[in-house]
């Protein structure tokens, strides 16, 4: 004799659901009932949340054991100096640029574009030792192409949030993004009087705006869109 798994009335050993809340009746003896739904899931529900959560609790930790590992030695071999510093900021700036973002209950663009910005200036500051030379450099060149890249990418962010956007608009942002990046990197070599520098930036940005104008063509021309929607399914 069986009973409901939620009700627990003794059930007939025909009956196909119970008889007073309807639960279907489920024999693990009988060959038939295998065919039939199971009246509970066995596979165990955990909120995606807590997953991502979870994931990234593991993937810090993961992180974390190598730097602990690299301090203690460093403290026992610093002949070299304190090398660790390097790993350590290295390992924080991965974190708070990939697992950051899942451990956050809701997405933020506007957060995680200050908290990633601020954590590529503390980590290219570190690997500038405290002398006049270097900082000068620091502030002339690091801070620059990082405010530029920066800049950049909040008004795409603000440009993206607005409404959905074509691939091809997205690419055209993304160009337009690399080419002022690269004239603000050319500018500072040409400043310093680096002129390979500014020979790379040159061709690298006269390559962008050449894919630029092919992207504002294939967005007007719905020919070239259909034909390339055929041949690479873009």
């Amino acid at each position: 004799m069986s009973y409901c798994v939620k009700c627990g009335v003794e059930l007939d050993d025909s009956a196909a659901c119970c008889a007073l809340c309807g639960t279907p009746v489920y024999m693990p003896d009988d060959v038939r009932s295998e065919k039939q739904q199971m009246p509970f899931s066995s596979v165990p529900a955990i909120p995606a949340e807590t997953r991502r959560k979870f994931a990234a609790m593991i993937v810090s930790v993961i992180l974390a054991i190598p730097n602990i590992i690299c301090g203690i030695v460093n403290l026992f071999i610093h002949d070299a100096g304190y090398w660790s510093v390097y790993v350590l900021c290295s390992c924080a700036l991965l974190w708070v640029i990939v697992i950051f973002p899942f451990m956050t209950k809701k997405t933020h663009p506007f957060l995680l574009w200050g908290f990633d910005t601020a954590a590529v200036f503390l980590y290219t500051y570190v690997f500038f030792p405290m002398q006049k030379e270097n900082i000068r450099n620091y502030l002339t060149v690091a801070v620059p192409i990082i405010a530029c890249v920066s800049l950049c990418a909040l008004i795409f962010i603000i440009w993206a949030r607005g409404k959905s956007r074509h691939w091809s608009s997205v690419m055209l942002h993304i160009l337009a993004d690399c080419m002022a990046v690269c004239v603000v990197i050319g500018a500072i070599c040409f400043v310093r009087g680096l002129e390979p520098g500014v020979i790379t930036t040159l061709i690298i940005a006269l390559s962008d705006l050449a894919l630029i104008v092919f992207g504002i063509y294939c967005n007007k021309s719905k020919r070239i869109r259909a034909w390339l929607k055929r041949r690479v399914f873009m």
